[in-house]
């Protein structure tokens, strides 16, 4: 029977959840490269990046080859890029989900040093598996609008800095990892939904009236714009209070985080949240119209989106 040891605690394999001992021994499959002159690991994200743009490359040969469409076409790359998303959530929230309900308790604060190692290696993988996401989806936005980014992708390009910023700074400092994970538990849990709506919008563009497309539409967009506002009205808002709470009013948060860190890691949640508001009354009125559609298949993209 094989063990992990955390200084005085032995814990079996075998009593770790399946789903962890692949992130913990996938991430242990990797070789170790550091930033210059310190014990920061990139390797992971960057086999992660590669792994997540080989997933994007199958599914632009399926939108293409299997379902016909135009290769030259927005829809096609974007439906592409959103299926990739999609893959990306759900891996990646059945990892947290494991992952954060192993540990007790969760305290926002806590120290990365206090969980056994095996648990760190998870941690590590996931918060290194989103940024790899991160730099392949800013990359593959680059690569789809011919190496240039639109006005309208400022405010998606602000989010990823953001995100990265605070999960390397966390992995740095080795404290703030459970914020950082929950977060983006919550933060991804809605976007399987909010990518098949974008595929699905796009799709009755594209498929003939009466395909599955056009019936199931109506229902994502619906269940899509339920989720969505619940999770930013109720949910983040709540997780971000209980955070900055900890980070700032606290004295074990004051001790653990620098005071002008927690500050900045404050800034950047609210501001995330704050950021994504046009997406949240847009999901309001999508409530508030039920069946009735905002993207119905004559709706304009912009030019963009023309041939």
């Amino acid at each position: 029977m094989s063990t992990s040891n955390n200084g005085n605690a032995t814990v079996s394999n075998e009593s770790i959840p399946p789903v962890l001992r692949f992130w913990s021994g996938m991430y242990n499959a990797v070789p170790k490269i550091y930033l210059p002159g310190t014990k920061f690991d990139v390797s992971f994200t960057i086999v992660c990046s590669i792994v997540i743009f080989s997933v994007r490359l199958l599914f632009d040969s399926i939108f293409q080859g299997y379902l016909g469409w135009n290769p030259n076409s927005k829809y096609t790359t974007d439906c592409a890029a959103s299926a990739a998303s999609i893959f990306h959530s759900v891996v990646l929230c059945t990892g947290l989900a494991s992952a954060l309900r192993y540990v007790h308790p969760s305290l926002p604060i806590a120290k990365m040093s206090e969980a056994p190692q095996w648990w760190q290696d998870v941690a590590n993988a996931l918060l290194q598996f989103c940024t790899g996401y991160m730099f392949y989806d800013f990359f593959g936005m680059l690569r789809d609008n011919n190496w240039a980014i639109d006005v309208g992708d400022i405010a998606f390009v602000g989010h990823h800095i953001a995100t990265v910023a605070y999960m390397s700074s966390c992995r740095s400092l080795g404290v703030g990892h459970i914020s950082s994970m929950a977060l983006m538990l919550t933060g991804e849990l809605t976007n399987p939904l909010q990518n098949a709506l974008h595929i699905s919008r796009y799709a009755i563009q594209v498929e003939p009236i009466g395909t599955l497309w056009h019936v199931t539409h109506p229902y994502i967009e619906l269940v899509y714009a339920v989720c969505y506002s619940f999770v930013r009205l109720v949910v983040g808002p709540v997780q971000i209070i209980n955070i900055t709470y900890h980070l700032l009013f606290t004295k074990l948060g004051r001790e653990r985080v620098p005071l002008y860190t927690g500050l900045v890691w404050v800034a950047l949640i609210w501001g995330i949240i704050l950021g994504s508001l046009p997406w949240t009354f847009e999901a309001i009125a999508m409530v508030k119209d039920g069946l009735e559609v905002k993207y119905d298949r004559h709706f304009d993209y912009g030019p963009r989106f023309e041939l």
